[in-house]
């Protein structure tokens, strides 16, 4: 049983194993001139997930979609609901949605019972867990889970996630099952090992690197607040001039401090 993964990393999502055998039977002219629809030799199950991806995947045979029924959210764009009402596998969500007929709702006590609630931080985990329990139960012996448009970057919003997939992947891999990450992802790359990564000559060097470019950051901010000051107090000073040049400067004024009469 081979298992792709499908998130919406640019760096790899275009790379998932899409086209199956007999498709690049088609593209290599060996087999009719007519596309195979659907795919009929399929090897790889595709599973997909995030609104970042429906757009690009060529194909999928199931999704996954387990945040709030929430249509009208920028994250649940009309097109991507429209996506997981036409989509014609299943479509795992994370309660009852009438409103998606191949709806089904994502087994999390099965996959709570057995691997627990602590690693399970993702969309990609929550597949992770429930791949590696269905690969288990098919009895197949040519098992792969792979993973495709997945870097779960440190620098970024999901750096808090990252372990949740390696975990899974780490499991997987000690129950015997193949795992396959492309080149281009870093999904695989470990964090630094805590308090022995200090001795490390690259940490030390890369660190001390990134502690001279934040004090060069602070210095250039420092700069700009300086700047921001200083042109505030430009601006004060050309509104007052504004000020002095548009009540002050004509000489045609009415004469202040006397009584004012109009002559006969």
């Amino acid at each position: 049983m081979k298992i792709a993964l499908i998130g919406s990393a640019p760096s790899s999502v275009m790379l998932g194993p899409y086209k199956d055998a007999s498709y690049q039977q088609f593209a290599a002219g060996k087999v009719s001139p007519y596309p195979p629809t659907p795919h009929i030799e399929e090897v790889w199950e595709i599973w997909g997930c995030s609104p970042g991806a429906y757009g690009i995947v060529e194909r999928a045979t199931r999704w996954f979609e387990v945040h709030r029924w929430e249509p009208g959210k920028p994250w649940f764009s009309p097109e991507y609901v429209q996506f997981l009402q036409q989509f014609k596998g299943p479509v795992y969500t994370g309660g009852v949605v009438p409103e998606i007929s191949n709806g089904v709702v994502y087994p999390s006590q099965e996959v709570l019972a057995e691997f627990g609630p602590y690693f399970l931080t993702s969309s990609l985990s929550l597949m992770l867990a429930m791949a590696i329990l269905e690969i288990e139960k098919s009895g197949e012996t040519d098992n792969v889970i792979g993973l495709w448009g997945v870097d779960m970057a440190a620098t970024e919003e999901y750096g808090y996630q990252r372990a949740g997939c390696q975990h899974f992947i780490d499991l997987a891999y000690e129950r015997g099952i193949g795992i396959y990450v492309p080149p281009e992802s870093d999904l695989l790359r470990p964090m630094p090992v805590y308090g022995i990564c200090e001795w490390d000559h690259n940490y030390i060097k890369l660190t001390a690197r990134s502690r001279e470019l934040n004090d060069r950051l602070n210095q250039a901010n420092q700069q700009i607040e300086a700047a921001k000051q200083q042109a505030l107090f430009m601006q004060g000073a050309i509104d007052d001039l504004n000020y002095q040049v548009n009540t002050w400067s004509s000489p045609y004024g009415v004469p202040h401090n006397q009584i004012l009469r109009k002559e006969k």
